[in-house]
């Protein structure tokens, strides 16, 4: 499924009876460590991890190099492309636009989209955020290899979906689609006036003092940017280009393990939604939800966010696969804990998401950072 570019790894947990309690943290720094270095040891781990509870880190280190050709490693500071972990900004984005009384998640989104299919026009903002509109997927396109690379117009993607028949009625199911998102992006711009880029830099990362995160624009020169790397016959190669316009709000920024805790720490407060709009955020929205999709009590998806139980705990997560790049944040919000993992490397999706490399890597983190009574252990590599 390697042409999945943009994909939330959807941790579908059960109710764990595992005994936990609260490690001190120079213990957890060493199991941290302990874990971390067998993973790079066996070649399955180049990237940056951060571990931290109420605003305060715990631990934060890269691992391997940002740059193999140039013996460049990473350091908390290495920019990461983010994948889908992009979809919860641009929700955010969504959420401000209609405080501001500039749309309505109700909106049909025709009234955004410039000659719009009858097939869309009961198809909402709510919809696409929810991931119930039933437009199928751009990224799950056969020929979709052939337009990754190019520098796409955000209308030449759009109309790569336009005229296709909706995968099921709006509002029937849940169906994952990144051409959701980068419809969403497109609103954006449509209701704000401005680029999605601009808009999210002034209204998110400015304020916030995200000055490490962005669009990932290839030809900027950007300062400590990873490499993104791919596995072939068992060896690391380059991984392959693609022009970030393409995915544009399902999949287009990059952003470092510290900026991204800034980020987890202003979700508590009202600095940019108001507390109604971040309960929307994270209430999970009626399935159903394909076989494999499960969740726990009240478990689903939001506006970007999944919402999950792990270790007796409610967990808000998401995660991104672009070329070169996975990641995922893991939200503890009961015990205001966060985990981030950030790689430079890919991993072909295996067909079950429990599976997934970096799902594995979160869950193992989180089970240290609780103190689970467990001993987690790396995934041999297939």
């Amino acid at each position: 499924m390697r042409n999945t570019l943009l994909l939330v790894l959807m941790l579908c947990l059960a109710h764990s009876s595992l005994v936990f309690s609260q490690p001190p943290a120079e213990n957890l720094s060493a199991k941290v460590t302990a874990y971390m270095e067998e993973l790079q040891r066996r070649g399955e781990f180049s990237g940056v991890v951060l571990l931290a509870r109420g605003g305060k880190v715990l631990f934060a280190r890269g691992y391997g190099m940002a740059n193999l050709e140039h013996d460049v490693p990473n350091t908390v500071d290495t920019k990461f492309r983010l994948g889908s972990v992009t979809k919860q900004f641009t929700a955010v984005g969504i959420m401000m636009l209609q405080e501001r009384k500039k749309l309505s998640v109700h909106d049909s989104i025709c009234i955004y989209v410039h000659d719009c299919p009858d097939d869309w026009k009961s198809i909402t903002i709510h919809h696409l955020l929810a991931h119930t509109s039933g437009i199928p997927s751009f990224t799950e396109f056969p020929d979709n290899d052939r337009y990754e690379r190019l520098p796409m117009q955000l209308v030449d993607t759009i109309a790569r979906f336009k005229d296709k028949p909706l995968d099921f009625r709006p509002g029937d199911r849940f169906q994952y689609s990144d051409s959701g998102y980068l419809l969403l992006g497109y609103i954006i711009e449509q209701a704000s006036g401005e680029k999605y880029e601009d808009f999210i830099r002034k209204n998110i990362y400015e304020p916030l003092h995200m000055q490490n995160s962005g669009y990932d624009h290839p030809w900027v020169i950007l300062k400590h940017r990873a490499q993104g790397y791919s596995s072939k016959g068992g060896s690391l190669i380059n991984a392959t280009c693609m022009a970030m316009d393409t995915p544009l709000g399902a999949g287009s920024q990059y952003s470092t393990v510290r900026d991204l805790l800034f980020w987890d720490e202003t979700l508590y407060t009202e600095k940019l939604l108001s507390r109604e709009s971040l309960q929307t955020l994270f209430t999970p929205n009626p399935g159903p939800y394909p076989p494999g999709w499960r969740f726990g009590n009240n478990g689903g998806y939001g506006y970007g966010w999944m919402i999950d139980e792990l270790f007796e705990r409610k967990l808000y997560h998401h995660s991104g696969l672009i070329y070169g790049f996975s990641s995922i944040i893991m939200r503890y919000p009961e015990d205001k804990s966060v985990v981030v993992v950030l790689k430079n490397q890919d991993e072909e999706f295996p067909g079950n998401i429990h599976d997934m490399k970096i799902a594995s890597v979160g869950e193992n983190l989180s089970a240290i950072l609780f103190g689970v009574d467990r001993t987690p252990q790396p995934k041999t590599q297939k």
